[in-house]
């Protein structure tokens, strides 16, 4: 990959470059630190916006139709902020975590090329290796000879924290990390496909994301993802319905030996039925899908007392304080599915523009013209509408921002045009 491409024609470290670099390094810190991403994405903006003067057409990104749906979804979020059933200070909190919709017109300006849209790409997936690092030592037994594992696992990727909190690493749970491994390990895959130089290497990251998500993390839905990254692949490459029979008929083989042969395959799989008879039979809402089930309840119920716009920014939260629920002391501020926070908080209206932002993503593919980038990015808004069914992700900040990058990256936008560019002195 050429570094070069990241600049532009005059070979100036001008605003416009050091906006692609900070961009960059935004990306490599999605998936695993706040320093990175807040250091990168505040100088991007920064940048971007001493800029504008020597970019023409920059109003172009905002004509394609992923930017207008992400960008009338975010306004339609505002003015239901404004007209909640919720007082503005708890409303504010779900604004603010939609705000990254705004930031896609400035990524589909940035990154215009194949080649510059592959470094993006590139930077996140190194900062998802650095993000699996803990867990591959600690998994593979080597912390007892690495003197620091200790501080590290205290201080970095298990850290409890806000997310907001300025730490160089914050704090990871399952599903999300299970998240972004899957979407390393479909990139890897592809990869290996399509770039034979690069084969073995490629595909020794695969086998690390595949152990990382069979045997280190106990996520259930990373453990999906891994299997239906594999079966979206298998969909894209295949063109006969008996091939694709025979695949999908060997990825089925190797799941369920996975269930047999991996025990704790086995333990996390059988959860998922243990824990929704508990909550179907005893009403146990103090287990993963217990609590998961309690909170899709409660969010249908909002969803019928106003289908059409829903009752607001930050109903879901107020609503569980409202009625005394037992698990309100929990603060819980979604529903743990996305696609029910859209319809209980924002109606039909939310709900159809967040879909159609999906599914434009998904044609937007059609016209990337280098196959592995295309593939990889159908593939990774698959994982992310997948992931949607069980947590808020666009909601959430590190799985939303990473759908940020793959809508920018599928959008079709023709080589914006700049001026001549004073030298940057930042």
């Amino acid at each position: 990959m050429n570094l070069s491409k990241i600049t532009d024609s005059s070979n100036q470290f001008n605003l416009i470059t050091a906006s692609r670099w900070m961009a960059l390094m935004c990306a490599f810190g999605i998936p695993w630190s706040n320093g990175f991403f807040n250091f990168g994405f505040y100088l991007m903006g920064i940048c971007f916006l001493l800029s504008m003067p020597y970019l023409k057409n920059w109003q172009d990104p905002l004509k394609t139709p992923a930017v207008i749906i992400a960008s009338t979804l975010f306004i339609f979020i505002l003015i239901k902020t404004c007209f909640s059933v919720t007082p503005w200070e708890t409303g504010k909190h779900d604004l603010m975590n939609y705000r990254k919709l705004l930031a896609i017109p400035v990524f589909v300006t940035l990154f215009t090329s194949n080649e510059q849209k592959k470094l993006l790409i590139i930077s996140y997936c190194l900062g998802v290796i650095v993000l699996m690092l803990p867990t591959l030592i600690d998994g593979f037994g080597l912390g007892q000879v690495i003197e620091h594992l200790n501080f590290f696992r205290k201080n970095a990727a298990y850290n409890i924290s806000q997310n907001g909190a300025p730490n160089l690493v914050y704090w990871r749970n399952q599903i999300v990390h299970g998240f972004h491994v899957s979407i390393l390990f479909s990139a890897s895959l592809l990869g290996g496909i399509y770039y034979k130089k690069y084969r073995a290497p490629l595909l020794i990251l695969v086998a690390l994301c595949a152990i990382d998500l069979l045997f280190f993390i106990y996520g259930r839905m990373a453990l999906i993802s891994l299997f239906f990254s594999l079966s979206v692949i298998a969909l894209i490459h295949l063109r006969s319905k008996k091939h694709i029979a025979i695949i999908l008929t060997i990825i089925a083989i190797a799941t369920s030996s996975a269930y047999f042969a991996i025990p704790s395959v086995k333990v996390r799989i059988s959860s998922i039925s243990n824990e929704t008879s508990a909550y179907k039979d005893k009403n146990d809402i103090h287990t993963s899908a217990g609590e998961r089930l309690h909170y899709w309840n409660v969010s249908w119920t909002m969803f019928k007392e106003s289908p059409i716009t829903g009752m607001g920014s930050g109903s879901f939260k107020y609503q569980l304080k409202n009625t005394s629920d037992p698990l309100a002391p929990l603060g819980r501020g979604h529903t743990h599915n996305e696609y029910l926070t859209q319809l209980s908080q924002y109606g039909l209206i939310g709900f159809i523009l967040f879909i159609s932002l999906i599914i434009t993503t998904i044609k937007n593919t059609s016209t990337i013209t280098d196959s592995w980038l295309a593939n990889l990015t159908m593939t990774a808004t698959a994982i992310f509408a997948l992931n949607c069914l069980t947590d808020s992700s666009l909601h959430n900040d590190w799985e939303g921002w990473a759908f940020v990058l793959i809508v920018a990256i599928a959008c079709n936008q023709s080589k914006i045009k700049h001026t001549s560019n004073p030298t940057c002195c930042v």
